[in-house]
């Protein structure tokens, strides 16, 4: 399943080029896990999509770049479970 989201879903550190949110500020029902997320750059209107990379012991989930210039930035999304 992907879900497609907007960077003004997200904060932004541009330190760790991560865009982050929490699932429930995305709107996403507990035990949702979207495989692929299609994010709209709120800046240029163009999309990328991030696969799923890892699911953390909390049920955060890591998304990563697949896009080869993003993903060789470190580009990545990380959504909480709260």
């Amino acid at each position: 399943m992907t879900e497609h989201l907007h960077t003004d879903n997200f904060d932004f550190n541009p330190t760790s080029q991560t865009f982050s949110a929490d699932a429930s500020e995305l709107g996403w029902k507990p035990g949702l896990i979207p495989v692929e997320i299609s994010l709209t750059s709120g800046r240029t209107g163009k999309s990328t999509s991030f696969t799923l990379e890892f699911i953390d012991e909390d049920g955060s989930l890591k998304f990563e770049a697949w896009n080869p210039t993003l993903k060789a930035l470190g580009v990545k999304i990380h959504v909480f479970n709260d």
